[in-house]
């Protein structure tokens, strides 16, 4: 399609034609005319060019690079022990973030943006960045200061029929046996929302005094957080979060992992339902499904996998199941150190080692681009480019 075609066209149909176009193309085409310019740059067409986006992936090398993905096609052709995938951006989280040492964890992605926490800071320094469009958001502070045994973990989505985006915070204080560790109480506890949009952090009634992991991050799912909780005495249950009420509920894991509080799990959206990956054994990975959300009942046991020749053994990491490919592949992010793929032809594991990764640890998860501009969205927000 030539410019002066293009110039005879309705706006409506030049976007439903260049939305189907992918993010480095989209980039590309900015610079033939200022009326594409222009045109998509628009709310219309980031709408539009995300609604027919594909899932990707993000990952953040802790030498300082995220670095954002699209798969070319369905497949992780293992034969050959490629994945099929383009690079879309390449960012140095330092022209944002200048902390020299800090330690960075994704705790979230929804829409194109990114959920960024600077751990290793009191208090602990949060933004929303795009790495698209190459605008972030850094959120107010929270002003309080925690050590172990207090337990913060946080989440990000957006909420079903509003489509506001939220940052949740669940905070709770863990008195502990000072000899065998074991939780005695939780004297205190509190859950905070940050709007995007609104400049400020709001409380809202905690859920019951449950323990939420430290290392957890809540899985966002038809509009809900979910995290892997346990009780007082130690039984297993999921804790979930309606983005649009701000009401806390609770539901129950598989029927083998309800009552072993210790078992090695994380929560992930795996392909639209939600999954509870346990990697507690020495001997295989496990991953179930809800099948039907919200329903107790509907748990399955989708993929039994072994971890052997190379990953067998005591583990201390959770496994993150991030695509099932349409041949049955599996790609995977072991917590902390790498991405690895189980081949559902030869019924092996083994790390993806073609990404450029190096030795550095990294952090991964599913992620779509999107052009969605946080100066446009939330213009009462210091949004800052990089």
């Amino acid at each position: 399609m030539n410019q002066k075609t293009s110039t005879y066209l309705p706006p409506e149909i030049t976007i439903n034609i260049l939305s189907r176009l992918p993010v480095r193309t989209v980039i590309t085409c900015k610079l033939v005319c200022k009326s594409w310019l222009e045109l998509l740059e628009t709310h219309e067409f980031a709408k539009s060019h995300l609604s027919k986006s594909v899932p990707g992936l993000v990952v953040y090398q802790y030498d300082n690079y995220i670095k954002t993905f699209e798969f070319e096609d369905d497949e992780l052709d293992l034969e050959r022990h490629g994945l099929h995938y383009n690079q879309v951006t390449k960012l140095d989280r330092r022209a944002f973030i200048t902390s020299p040492h800090a330690a960075i964890g994704i705790q979230g992605s929804s829409n194109g943006c990114l959920f960024l926490r600077e751990i290793n800071t009191q208090p602990n320094a949060l933004y929303i960045c795009n790495p698209t469009t190459r605008e972030y958001i850094e959120l107010p502070n929270e002003g309080f200061v925690y050590r172990y045994p207090t337990m913060v973990t946080y989440g990000f989505g957006v909420s079903k029929i509003t489509g506001q985006y939220k940052v949740v915070n669940v905070y709770h204080e863990c008195e502990r046996d000072p000899h065998m560790q074991v939780l005695l109480r939780i004297p205190k506890s509190f859950c905070r929302v940050y709007t995007l949009g609104t400049g400020k952090w709001r409380s809202v009634s905690p859920s019951a005094p449950l323990v939420y992991n430290c290392r957890s991050i809540g899985a966002f799912l038809n509009g809900n957080l979910h995290w892997l909780i346990s009780d007082l005495t130690g039984s297993s249950w999921i804790s979930c979060f309606d983005l649009e009420t701000e009401i806390f509920s609770t539901f129950l894991p598989p029927p083998p992992l309800r009552s072993s509080g210790g078992f090695l799990g994380g929560l992930v959206n795996l392909g639209g339902d939600l999954c509870l990956c346990d990697n507690s054994s020495d001997d295989e990975i496990v991953i179930w499904l809800m099948k039907e959300y919200g329903d107790e009942k509907s748990w399955k046991k989708e993929f039994v996998i072994s971890k052997r020749p190379d990953f067998d053994g005591e583990s201390y990491e959770v496994v993150y199941p991030i695509k099932v490919f349409k041949d049955g592949d599996i790609l995977m992010s072991w917590q902390d150190f790498h991405l690895f793929y189980y081949s559902n032809k030869t019924r092996t594991v083994g790390i993806i080692d073609m990404l450029e990764f190096g030795n550095s640890g990294i952090d991964s998860m599913l992620y779509t681009s999107s052009f969605l501009s946080l100066e446009s969205c939330f213009p009462m927000e210091n949004v800052r480019s990089f």
